[in-house]
Order: C-alpha cells, then sequence, then structure tokens
C-alpha cells in the first residue's frame, strides 16, 4: 500500500512571519515609489511595529498616516494587491529539504496548503516545493480551507493512498490534526510557528515534535505502535 504525509506549508515548513515581513518590504518601496518622502525601510518599520503590537488589521492605513498620506481605499485596496503577489523572499527552516528528501526514501509526499490561492503558489514556487514533494494542493482553489477535510482526500487522490496508510504533520491543530480526525488518518503536531502553543482541544495529535525535522523519528514510533 502507498504510504502517505501529507504537509502544512505556512510554519510547518518554514516561518510564516518571513513572508509577512517580505511582503511589508514590497508594499513599502510601492508606496515610496509613489510617495518619495516616505522612507521605504521607516515604512518597513512602521508596519512591523504595528504587526507587533496591534496584529494584522489595518497596518497600511497606520503606515501611510504616519506619513501624512491618506489612507483611501483605492490606495489600500492596491498595496493588498501588491503584498499577494509580490515574489516573497522566504526560505525553508534549516535541515528541512534534507528531511523531505529522507521522508520522501519510503513516503509519498503531498503539501495540502490552507489561504489564497495566489499567495500559497507564490510561496510553493520560492520554497521550491516542486521539487520536493509529490504534489501540492491548495485548499482554496477546491474551495475547501482548512480543516475542511477536502483538500486532504485530493491529496490523497492524486497520491493513490488511503487515510489508513497517512498521517497529516502540521502546527495548527485546529486545522492540520482536526482535519486528519475529520479523514480517518493519524497525525504529528510541529511545534513551531504562531500557533506553536494552542490547546489542541478535541484534536490531540498522535505525536508532538518540536520541529519538522524530528518528523521521521516521531514516524517510525507511530509506525512501531501500529504493528
Amino acid at each position: 500500500m502507498t504510504r502517505a504525509l501529507l504537509l502544512d506549508m505556512d510554519d510547518t515548513l518554514y516561518e510564516e512571519r518571513s513572508y509577512v515581513l517580505s511582503g511589508f518590504r514590497a508594499v513599502a518601496r510601492a508606496i515610496h515609489e509613489h510617495f518619495p518622502h516616505a522612507d521605504a525601510e521607516a515604512l518597513h518599520a512602521a508596519m512591523v511595529e504595528g504587526l507587533d503590537v496591534q496584529g494584522r488589521g489595518k497596518l497600511f492605513d497606520g503606515a501611510l498616516m504616519a506619513f501624512r498620506i491618506e489612507p483611501t481605499p483605492e490606495l489600500v485596496q492596491h498595496l493588498v494587491s501588491v503584498y499577494r503577489s509580490h515574489a516573497p523572499d522566504i526560505a525553508l527552516w534549516p535541515g528541512v529539504a534534507d528531511t523531505l528528501a529522507e521522508l520522501r526514501k519510503d513516503w509519498r509526499l503531498a503539501v495540502v496548503t490552507d489561504g489564497l490561492h495566489l499567495m500559497q503558489a507564490r510561496k510553493a514556487e520560492a520554497l521550491g516545493l516542486a521539487e520536493l514533494v509529490d504534489t501540492v494542493v491548495f485548499c482554496w482553489e477546491h474551495e475547501a480551507p482548512k480543516p475542511d477535510p477536502r483538500g486532504y482526500r485530493e491529496a490523497l487522490k492524486r497520491l493513490g493512498a488511503e487515510p489508513a496508510e497517512a498521517v497529516v504533520i502540521g502546527d495548527n491543530p485546529l486545522h492540520d490534526m482536526a482535519a486528519a480526525r475529520a479523514i480517518g488518518a493519524r497525525s504529528i503536531r510541529v511545534r513551531t510557528g504562531r500557533f506553536a502553543a494552542v490547546d489542541p482541544g478535541r484534536w490531540p495529535p498522535d505525536a508532538d515534535v518540536p520541529t519538522f525535522n524530528e518528523a521521521p523519528a516521531a514516524l517510525a514510533r507511530l509506525q512501531g505502535l501500529s504493528r
């Protein structure tokens, strides 16, 4: 039977915050191009500070107003488009590429990722995932935002695998572990990113590891328990 790993992307294989900061740099450059008095580095710093203090809401409005630029709906929407369509400057966490290569010797691999298709596709391209896994499923392309299990079922279909022979690996128990439960697969939680301390609630994982690079050892333990 085909053994399959269904892998989350954001905050599991790389730090999602690095994508956000990369987008801020693109937006800062776009603002500076139209309003030369607004320094790109200062704009970027203002957005990062806003992110850390207030979260992601109305960050572009705040950065514009800090430089006495009116945040018209048209301008803000343009900046949102710049953010979503930019070519991200991101990289896999150290060791992840080697871990994927190790896992691929015994498993078929699918990345199952949630979010706007344009953004997620650009992330996957920047990370070089097409060369590292067998397929990438963009959940929103299938109108199946996590924890909707349809994206995971699509991944299983592409890999020719059954849920009983699959393991979901991800950082967010409310998405990844919940979906694993819904399709009847086992799961491994990776304690990286902004959901590292989230209570799993009704969706505890079958194994829990500090980083993705510990996944092979966790898989070996799960395989041993299932024999």
